[in-house]
């Protein structure tokens, strides 16, 4: 019986990212545009020579701050009785409850200038459905954090189990 089966599920809920990332995404597309407006301004009224970088770093600034407000708006985790779904920009994955075999937690560290992210991870006892790498952006709530923490501890399974070696095999 895996860990999944023991724990109790919390209600059927759907976890979007947490506000700060749309924060961020506001506070860029803000900047973007006021740039855009003051640098093309200057040159369609004449007061400024057309430097092509110089007039395409507010429309990439404006893009990038687009994708941030489109990806904390569609990416979410959904958890129900049945399975566990992670909804992301690149991929809809779908992990059933009955088939985790227990859970990780790692930490992605950032370099100087991003944080480091802490990601939850799901792992499954059937090959067919793939590991749930789920980022530690979203607004979980304790009901959330409670059923995640009562599954099976693979790392300390890990810790405490016995080694394989292929020490000598050619």
């Amino acid at each position: 019986m895996s860990g999944a089966q023991t724990a109790r599920i919390p209600a059927s809920r759907v976890y979007r990212m947490r506000p700060w990332q749309h924060i961020i995404g506001i506070v860029f597309l803000v900047f973007g545009l006021v740039f855009g407006i003051a640098v093309w301004s200057q040159v369609l009224t004449g007061q400024k020579e057309a430097i092509f970088l110089e007039m395409m770093v507010p429309v990439l600034f404006t893009a990038v701050a687009v994708l941030i407000l489109h990806r904390a708006s569609q990416n979410y985790v959904q958890v129900s009785e049945s399975a566990v779904v992670l909804r992301t920009l690149s991929a809809h994955r779908i992990l059933p409850i009955h088939l985790i075999r227990g859970r990780r937690i790692y930490i992605d560290p950032g370099d100087g200038e991003s944080p480091d992210i802490r990601h939850l991870v799901l792992e499954s006892d059937d090959d067919r459905y793939q590991t749930l790498d789920i980022e530690d952006l979203y607004s979980f709530g304790e009901p959330f954090r409670t059923w995640f923490h009562s599954l099976r501890d693979l790392d300390e399974a890990d810790k405490s189990g016995p080694k394989t070696s292929n020490f000598g095999l050619v």
